[in-house]
């Protein structure tokens, strides 16, 4: 396998490693989706989804070599089922005062970054 320099991501068996890597947690939000239940606030996807996803695009916009990062499309679709999960189920859990509006920025913030990289992404 090939090197061509001296960090730990210049090696040909750390991008497939990170590919690897990657494609879990890509696979791992994707299982979240089977069901919209699982997507809920006060449930592990509805925690974990936008965490994983903000680790995601961490990786992908460092431009390192080997990682994988799902397309426009899919986070398009990511993006419309998860906020349309959490919009009609958050009011159940009784929210802070500003809770609300302040999480759904940040969640809709997350799934656009993540856009834009795709976007930048399938550009190249």
């Amino acid at each position: 396998m090939g090197v061509w320099g001296p960090g730990n991501f210049d090696s040909d068996t750390v991008a497939d490693g990170l590919g690897e890597l990657t494609g879990r947690i890509v696979d791992d939000i994707t299982a979240e989706f089977e069901e919209d239940s699982r997507l809920e606030p006060d449930e592990w996807g509805g925690e974990m989804v936008p965490a994983w996803l903000e680790i995601l695009t961490e990786i992908a916009e460092s431009g390192r070599v080997g990682a994988t990062f799902p397309p426009a499309t899919v986070l398009v679709d990511w993006r419309d089922r998860y906020l349309r999960v959490w919009d009609g189920y958050i009011d159940q859990l009784e929210p802070a005062d500003g809770h609300k509006v302040e999480r759904r920025a940040v969640l809709v913030r997350t799934f656009e970054r993540a856009l834009a990289v795709a976007a930048e992404r399938e550009r190249a």
